[in-house]
């Protein structure tokens, strides 16, 4: 109180930090506070932090869901899929992405179908023409 706060340096040297103190403790808090997520329990393709070498953080987006991605080709390939397509869209073996095409199937959300030349294709109805039938492309 008899130094003004040390001649008013302190102040002025608040002003001038302030910015940065407040962005670095909502980083902090955004990462080690209380009720923010673990980076593991984001939701996938969420922006998460991640620490960097000298202390900075930087925005990462974790690898989308390999279902999220068989939805998307679905919607692009209107509804019917090979386990060809969503191993190469997903970056995955072809017995990983014949596994979870199987699970949604499984799920009653896709169904297996046999073309007339014998190639397996899964079709998820939601995404495919009503009116126009399978038939062999």
């Amino acid at each position: 109180m008899f130094t003004g706060g040390l001649g008013m340096i302190g102040s002025v040297y608040d002003f001038f930090t302030l910015p940065g103190q407040v962005r670095e403790a909502n980083i902090r808090n955004a990462i080690y506070g209380a009720g923010a997520k673990n980076i593991n329990n984001q939701p996938a393709g969420q922006p998460s932090w991640r620490n960097v070498d000298d202390g900075e953080f930087q925005i990462v987006r974790e690898k989308e869901s390999v279902e999220r991605i068989i939805l998307k080709l679905a919607k692009e390939k209107k509804g019917i899929l090979t386990a060809s397509d969503v191993a190469l869209a997903a970056q995955i073996s072809m017995d990983e992405a014949k596994r979870d095409l199987d699970a949604l199937v499984t799920k009653g959300f896709a169904e297996l179908r046999v073309r007339q030349s014998g190639a397996l294709v899964y079709t998820i109805p939601d995404f495919m023409d009503k009116d126009e039938p399978l038939v062999d492309l």
